[in-house]
């Protein structure tokens, strides 16, 4: 996450003489990476990227505390400066209020009535440091909500006191299907499980932790408010966000988990501002609940374990000076052994030794630690089989003249529809993007079909391919997620192209004794008599087939497209990555061409497959000529160790023929 300071946001709590440029350089090394810095009008701007394990660093003041480590450590004077406001007096006479929290819900609450407000432009200092941080600049109301969750770096938020008629906040888990209707006069349906705050009477006025809703915000009239503070749990905050689509920064901030110690700072330093530039009044007593405060961890850890891992001899004096200044607590200064106190903001953070050892190494600078090579021997390569074939297959396919392409893991209902595959089982996103990317696929088909229609016009003839996952449901379970290898080709009487281009695959991959079978599919996707499956003994390994015309004319596809789905599953399970070399025979072969007279609706993967089972002499058959009822077979004969007489080739022509005739009913056709 980036975020946007401007320098003399910074210099509120740094106190040193180093140039922004010089600040830049230091965090960079050493902490948070400030990945640009521009001038703006009279200042400067920061733009900071803060690692998602680091909350603490989300606000200026967090930024100013790591600045003010790590200066010292370039023999630059840094002092971190900061003056905690006073907590004010509870007025004789309090407006009405009552919160009650679950405490799984929300960690800490804290609020405070504020009367006599009065709306106004906010004073320039803050307008010009929220526009800089990309915040838009409302009102002084608004605005100093967004000022202190950005200098403090925790979220908060201003009720309209008299908006909440029953003067209650209920903290509770919402209902599904509850509605609530944001602040942008958006309507949201709830998930069910969400945080959020009602009013008493069943009535939703806040989603806490991520956005204010209509019935409760601040309004032009508004005289008395209620300023909020909640720390939230970070998981169910990540949870409602992604699901209904709403990333505000206040969501962003709390589902990293900001500290709940800063929460009453952030109320002090709002009300601080509240009373500067609106003019309001202290009408409430200050409410916090707070029903587990945070105890700080304890952390041991050894001079000779820091040496050993960093293979430097840092003096314990500097370790005790670099974790103070970072705001770690020394309970013991043992010879040996140091007893550390972790402070609340680094709570999440830092837990055991090593991550101690990684603040030393940091702030005393990975440029300063010894580089050494590792030794020893290295490490035998693992071999990876699917890695290994899917490079194969993608290697395959390109010199076959396909085109390799990449298509959402996700597709639209109308997309699926237009296919003919059945939506209810389909995974459906909770919340999608677009209604683009609604469904889970459940097939490649449809997203191919689309890449062909959206290019169509472009292309005479179109071959393209692609391996990727397929996810599929499963009972109580994340789908199971299968990868496929489909590859289409377009254009008139393809169907044998692309049938030659599976075949070559496979013998690629080392997987014999496939066939293709006729197999008339019920589903509306597949062209009823133009489809084979292709399987090796009980296993499918896919389908080869035209597509269907009424699917075509769905997509507005012209032309005829020929499409092979194979399970790559079953592909990686079944190759051979051994290959046995067959030397060039000495022998010359025998050639002849034979036709057969079939019976309708014979296959001749059939024919062929009889006809090369006849005889270990005969190499190869295959297909060379189609004529009303008549196919002609061109085979080879030939043996590795002599040459063959005719006289053996004629005893096996004619046992093929009883074979082929007894089993199919085929007869060969003799010359007269």
């Amino acid at each position: 996450m980036n975020i946007l300071i401007l320098h003399s946001w910074l210099k509120d709590f740094l106190k040193t003489k180093a140039t922004p440029q010089k600040i830049a350089e230091c965090l960079s090394l050493c902490g948070p990476s400030v990945e640009k810095l521009e001038k703006v009008n009279e200042d400067w701007l920061y733009e900071i990227e803060v690692t998602t394990n680091r909350p603490d660093c989300f606000g200026v003041m967090g930024v100013a505390r790591e600045a003010a480590a790590i200066l010292p450590r370039f023999d630059i004077k840094a002092q971190f400066i900061y003056s905690k406001p006073k907590r004010p007096k509870t007025p004789r006479k309090e407006l009405p209020l009552e919160i009650k929290n679950e405490p799984k819900l929300c960690r800490r609450v804290l609020g405070v009535v504020l009367n006599q407000v009065k709306i106004k432009t906010s004073p320039k200092f803050i307008s010009q440091r929220l526009e800089a941080a990309g915040v838009r600049s409302l009102n002084n109301l608004i605005d100093i909500t967004n000022y202190v969750m950005l200098e403090v770096g925790h979220p908060t938020h201003a009720f309209d006191y008299d908006r909440i008629k029953t003067h209650r906040l209920i903290i509770r888990p919402a209902k599904k299907g509850e509605k609530i209707v944001s602040l942008e006069n958006k309507t949201y349906f709830l998930p069910g499980g969400d945080t959020v705050i009602d009013d008493g009477s069943g009535q939703i006025i806040d989603l806490p932790g991520i956005i204010g809703t209509q019935n409760s915000v601040v309004v032009p009239e508004t005289k008395r408010i209620l300023f909020f503070i909640e720390n939230n749990d970070p998981a169910q905050i990540k949870r409602t966000s992604m699901a209904l689509n709403i990333r505000t920064q206040a969501a962003i901030f709390n589902e990293k988990g900001p500290d709940p110690n800063l929460a009453m700072l952030a109320l002090l330093r709002g009300i601080e501002l509240y009373e500067k530039f609106a003019d309001a009044k202290l009408a409430s007593k200050i409410f916090d609940i707070y029903p587990q405060p945070y105890q700080p961890k304890e952390i041991q850890i050894s001079m000779q374990k820091i040496k050993e891992q960093l293979r430097v001899d840092i003096p314990k004096r500097e370790v005790v000076q670099i974790l103070e200044s970072l705001g770690f607590k020394i309970l013991s200064y043992g010879p040996e052994v140091l007893k550390i106190l972790v402070p609340s903001w680094r709570a999440d953070d830092v837990s055991i030794p090593q991550d101690l050892i990684e603040e030393i190494a940091r702030i005393f600078g990975y440029h300063q630690l010894p580089v050494f090579l590792p030794t020893g021997e290295f490490p035998e390569p693992t071999f990876e089989k699917t890695f290994y074939y899917e490079e194969k297959i993608k290697d395959s396919r390109k010199n076959w003249g396909f085109t390799e392409v990449y298509t959402y893991s996700m597709q639209s209902k109308d997309l699926i529809e237009k296919t003919g595959l059945k939506l209810k089982k389909c995974l459906k996103i909770k919340n999608p993007l677009t209604r683009e990317l609604e469904y889970m696929r459940t097939s490649l088909i449809p997203s191919i079909l689309k890449l062909i229609a959206d290019n169509q016009e472009n292309c005479e003839v179109i071959k393209i391919f692609e391996l990727a996952n397929i996810f599929l449901p499963q009972k109580n379970k994340l789908p199971e997620e299968k990868p496929i290898l489909i590859g289409a080709i377009t254009g008139e009487e393809k169907f044998y192209e692309a049938k030659g281009v599976v075949e070559a695959l496979l013998e690629e991959l080392g997987i014999k004794n496939f066939q293709f079978s006729i197999f008339n599919f019920q589903f509306p996707l597949w062209h009823p008599s133009r489809t084979a499956q292709i399987t090796k003994g009980k296993e499918l390994l896919g389908v080869l087939g035209e597509i269907h015309p009424k699917v075509l004319a769905n997509f507005g596809i012209e032309k005829r497209v020929v499409v092979f789905n194979l399970d790559a599953v079953l592909l990686f399970k079944l190759a051979e990555i051994a290959k046995t070399y067959v030397p060039i025979p000495k022998y010359p072969a025998i050639i002849e061409d034979l036709c057969f007279i079939v019976k309708s609706k014979t296959q001749i993967g059939n024919l062929i497959r009889l006809i090369e089972q006849t005889s270990s002499i005969i190499q190869t058959a295959h297909l060379i000529d189609i004529f009303n009822n008549q196919r002609t077979i061109r085979i080879v004969y030939q043996h590795s160790r002599r040459t063959l007489r005719d006289e053996e080739v004629k005893k096996i022509r004619e046992k093929m023929a009883k074979i082929v005739e007894k089993k199919l009913g085929a007869k060969l056709k003799v010359l007269e």
